[in-house]
């Protein structure tokens, strides 16, 4: 049951790839004036679908390491990570649902969008380090 979370946030990382690559698409449109394709409605749904699964990630393996081990934050650096990373997957999702609404052009709101999400893919390939490391430790 402890590798479900591992494989959960695996395939978000892996979708969130994706993604991240469409919103730099639409960044270069955006803001740097630069013609390139942007594929909106896949951005919307496989954005979603990462952060989504990024948050189940994260609230199963607090409760697997809680369940498992009786503590949270014996794996160190990958819990203080993903302490840090929740709140930017937030305002990315938060902002996400309301830059999906054809409200108008709204630049600021999509860098605030775009900022927390790079933040979050960071933490992520840093998540996926330290996860091994984790797996390593306590896993194998």
């Amino acid at each position: 049951m402890l590798w479900l979370h591992p494989i959960l946030q695996l395939a978000a990382l892996l979708i969130a790839i994706r993604v991240l690559f469409m919103g730099i698409n639409r960044f270069r449109f955006q803001h740097l004036k630069q013609k390139c394709p942007f594929n909106w409605k896949g951005h919307v749904k496989q954005g979603k679908i990462a952060a989504w699964l990024w948050m189940a990630g994260l609230v199963l393996g607090l409760y697997m390491a809680q369940h498992s081990w009786g503590a949270l934050a014996l794996t160190g650096p990958h819990y203080t990570a993903g302490m840090i990373m929740w709140p930017f997957i937030l305002i990315g999702l938060v902002t996400g649902y309301l830059l999906q609404k054809p409200s108008g052009k709204q630049p600021g709101l999509a860098l605030v969008h775009g900022v927390a999400n790079v933040f979050a893919f960071v933490l992520a390939l840093y998540q996926t380090w330290s996860g091994v490391e984790a797996v390593r430790l306590f896993l194998l």
